[in-house]
């Protein structure tokens, strides 16, 4: 069996250097080109940065209706302690479904993760279609996408146009188990999302903010932007908010 190729431009990618490292988690359907400007941002101002490629993505929507939540959260679990080993901190950066991944490793890993950003963050999902995603399933391989959520006409992620039916329903099934995991995330936690968001409901963060165990906590609405927060008119407010929560909760940089 040949191996399927990823997508130029939807590579996985690390760089940078320093004591302090940050975890970028991209969305489903989507792949790290979503995160790359951001870690180019934070790469500059002396954090190591690792955006792994979630499996099935980045390559062929039908590649993506083959994986599972363990081969998602295994490739998370994995990138995070191989970052970890080389950093003295690890802060969890995550877009969308990725942060449903995330907060579900740091439900996991108490005390070895320093703080944790969330964009457009998803944990729930209120697209009546979530009701019929079995049967979905079953009928069909793919039904029209959801990427490319941006309000700025120059900016554009690199998304699958389908969405697989298989692998969405397994997303969808996970979206409940993560989201029963938010009280046990203690870390510090900045909330960023777009109130226009058409993908991600902007109660998400609400809800991600209002149920997450950490003491320390805020929540950044953006007026301007869609879903896709790391590619959109306020991006560099984004850019920056991270890095300045980073540097509040450091005690390397």
């Amino acid at each position: 069996m040949s191996e399927i190729q990823v997508l130029e431009g939807c590579e996985e990618f690390a760089f940078g250097e320093g004591r302090v490292g940050a975890l970028l988690v991209h969305g489903f359907t989507g792949s790290p080109q979503g995160m790359r400007g951001l870690g180019e941002y934070l790469a500059e101002q002396g954090i190591a940065v690792a955006a792994p490629r979630l499996p099935g993505h980045g390559t062929t929507w039908q590649d993506l209706n083959t994986k599972n939540a363990d081969d998602w959260t295994g490739a998370i679990e994995t990138s995070f302690q191989h970052l970890a080993s080389q950093v003295d901190e690890v802060f969890l950066v995550a877009l969308s479904f990725g942060a449903a991944l995330s907060l579900d490793l740091a439900s996991r890993h108490p005390g070895e993760i320093k703080g944790i950003v969330t964009l457009a963050g998803m944990v729930f999902t209120r697209d009546p279609r979530r009701h019929l995603a079995p049967l979905i399933a079953r009928v069909t391989q793919s039904i029209p996408g959801v990427g490319n959520d941006i309000a700025d006409p120059e900016g554009k992620e690199l998304a699958y146009d389908r969405l697989p039916s298989k692998a969405a329903h397994k997303m969808l099934r996970y979206l409940t188990k993560a989201e029963k995991t938010l009280p046990d995330v203690t870390a510090p936690i900045l909330v960023i999302h777009g109130r226009q968001d058409h993908t991600v409901a902007y109660a998400n963060a609400q809800h991600i903010y209002d149920n997450v165990g950490s003491t320390h906590k805020e929540l950044v609405t953006l007026e301007r932007s869609y879903h896709v927060i790391t590619l959109d008119l306020e991006k560099d407010m984004v850019f920056e908010r991270t890095l300045n929560f980073i540097k509040e909760n450091s005690d390397a940089l």
